[in-house]
């Protein structure tokens, strides 16, 4: 925890440092169904209603869904006793409501070949506190407070259900000669392996972040990372990944990535590595 708080201190203080310009686009939909990108959400609201623009219906209130499609195989878990091949399918979708807020849905379907089949449900919602720039301060990042509802028809500790909670700052750096998202928050969370495998006892704080490069207009090459979690029935190793992602128009987006959740040298629960392919659509 200490050290997670020390880096989510140092990058705020890295958003001061930085001015910026201009404000980002919309979130990709992850696997959770939340704005943001394969593992973290951010700041900012998925699909928002564009200025002079009009929603769902016409509405100047409630924006068009968003949705993400997510294909994800593990098959670096290879130890005598793992969990063997992972294949791992997650649709997700989100709305916004007055640019502020943001509601989302997925259904992941994770096929787990030496344990059994998965299901796991998302319920998310997002509020943005603090938009890119407000109070006139340029160098003011997005602040938004979350929370995702999780269910799994496989329970390996405590409970099969609990919340998940998270604060994030999100801030692009448009002045640069490349393009640069930076993202970092406090997740608070129960899950073992992000709550596929049921949820403990114990509630763990740990950082995440992002760092996002857009280049050439049309590609954003990223890295994220999510700190290990402690529930005390069971523990799950970090995870990182790196993808890149090329932006077709301005409602469809390909990615492909490579993920690391650990392995079995150690008594922390994880899923291996492999790859990840998504399609993102924004109506």
């Amino acid at each position: 925890m200490k050290r997670g708080l020390i880096s989510f201190v140092l990058g705020v203080c890295f958003f001061l440092w930085v001015s910026a310009v201009v404000q980002a686009g919309p979130p990709l939909t992850n696997a959770e169904g939340v704005g943001g990108c394969a593992l973290n959400p951010f700041a900012y609201i998925g699909n928002p209603i564009p200025k002079d623009g009009k929603g769902l219906g016409g509405s100047a209130y409630v924006g068009m869904p968003q949705i993400g499609i997510w294909k994800i195989g593990l098959y670096g878990n290879k130890s005598p006793g793992s969990i063997g091949r992972i294949d791992w399918l997650a649709l997700g979708a989100n709305i916004s409501l007055f640019n502020r807020v943001e509601l989302g849905y997925s259904h992941e379907y994770v096929d787990i070949e030496h344990l059994q089949n998965v299901g796991k449900d998302n319920f998310s919602v997002k509020a943005n506190l603090v938009r890119d720039g407000d109070f006139g301060l340029s160098y003011m990042p997005a602040i938004s407070v979350g929370a995702i509802y999780k269910t799994t028809s496989y329970n390996a500790a405590s409970d099969d259900n609990d919340i998940d909670y998270y604060v994030v700052a999100t801030k692009m750096l448009g002045n640069l000669p490349v393009p640069v998202l930076l993202n970092a928050g406090l997740l608070s969370t129960k899950g073992i392996v992000r709550g596929v495998l049921g949820f403990g006892d114990d509630r763990d704080t740990v950082f995440f972040g992002n760092i996002e490069l857009v280049v050439l207009k049309k590609f954003i090459l990223g890295w994220e990372f999510e700190d290990n979690v402690d529930t005390d029935d069971a523990k799950t190793h970090s995870m990182w990944e790196t993808h890149l992602a090329y932006m077709y128009n301005s409602d469809l987006m390909l990615v492909v990535s490579y993920a690391f959740t650990g392995d079995n040298e150690n008594n922390e629960n994880s899923f291996g590595d492999g790859f990840v392919f998504s399609l993102q659509y924004s109506f």
